[in-house]
């Protein structure tokens, strides 16, 4: 069980009653192609995101495009570490806009 967060008496700034993380095309495939920095660090970072929502009692919706073609499935992580994440299949849509649901 985890402690809640002490904000010194101060108003989070966000209200997990009110927000939602969506990770969007956080793609193996995709991850390679970034420049500005090593893969590591950015799966890391990915990784990170999806557990502070866990710890914080954030909701947290991922989807991927086309992820059995060359962009490659979500990296394992983030489910590994927001395992309440709810999954949204798209139906080809490279841009998750849209896809309706």
């Amino acid at each position: 069980m985890s402690t809640p967060a002490n904000f010194n008496g101060a108003r989070p700034v966000i209200d997990v009653n009110d927000t939602a993380m969506l990770l969007i095309d956080h793609q193996s495939g995709l991850f390679q192609t970034v420049g500005d920095m090593p893969m590591p660090e950015l799966r890391a970072r990915a990784a990170a995101l999806a557990k502070m929502a866990s710890l914080a009692g954030i909701p947290v919706i991922t989807t991927a495009s086309v992820p059995q073609g060359p962009n490659g499935p979500l990296i394992p992580e983030i489910h590994e570490n927001a395992p309440h994440a709810k999954y949204i299949a798209r139906k080809g849509e490279i841009n998750a806009w849209d896809n309706p649901e």
